[in-house]
């Protein structure tokens, strides 16, 4: 009996100081992210373009909050990486669970939000090319990352579990299920629907305030 106590202490405190070691690499990631962006030198206009995106981001996700599995935010931040490109729609996806918090509350789960979204925005940016050209594929993009982001901030749950196993994680998986279908399901719709108009504000907001020059700079390091 004794041994097993043992056993389960070891085994709870490496698993503790596993979370720590994967928070420590997430946080250092962002800096080292943030850092990269801070030397681009980002005019003005950049700080105030991903201020004002977070925001809409924010006033889309803020009515809907109650129900389960909608996030607009994920519209926005989709359409702002193939607009603006990888560097700020991850930096628009990573900051935006943060603001997000003040209002809905902040918790470790926030990181993983923030690595999920930021993700988001950077591949939005990666295949922006491809995404806008096709709206069925931009759709699909969407669906893929409504579950891509369900299985990163699920991660959050399993501290949570008195065992950690394989079953024991599929059934966190396979309860939010449902709830990433949503999130899926509605970015598809927005994208089929509302693209079209996002883009064309977003690039004449682009085109009339940003410099061309300074954001091809701030994408290409």
């Amino acid at each position: 009996m004794t041994y097993r106590i043992l056993w389960g202490e070891i085994l709870d405190y490496m698993t503790l100081n596993g979370w720590i070691l994967l928070l420590i690499i997430i946080i250092g990631v962002f800096l080292a992210f943030f850092r990269i962006f801070e030397r681009s030198k980002p005019s003005v206009e950049n700080l105030v373009l991903i201020a004002v995106l977070i925001a809409i981001a924010i006033l889309g996700t803020l009515p809907t909050a109650a129900v389960p599995g909608v996030q607009a935010a994920s519209f926005i931040i989709i359409v702002t990486g193939i607009i603006f490109g990888r560097k700020i729609g991850f930096i628009t996806g990573a900051l935006t669970p943060l603001v997000l918090g003040l209002f809905l509350g902040i918790g470790f789960w926030t990181v993983l939000q923030m690595v999920a979204w930021g993700l988001m925005g950077l591949t939005a940016g990666i295949f922006s090319y491809r995404l806008e050209q096709n709206q069925y594929l931009r759709a699909s993009f969407g669906f893929v990352w409504g579950f891509l982001f369900g299985w990163i901030t699920n991660i959050s749950m399993l501290p949570f579990l008195s065992t950690i196993n394989f079953t024991a994680v599929l059934g966190v998986y396979i309860a939010s299920f449902p709830f990433d279908f949503m999130h899926g399901v509605t970015n598809a719709i927005l994208l089929l629907l509302f693209f079209g108009i996002f883009e064309r504000i977003f690039k004449r907001a682009k085109s009339k305030f940003i410099n061309p020059e300074q954001l091809e700079k701030i994408n290409m390091t």
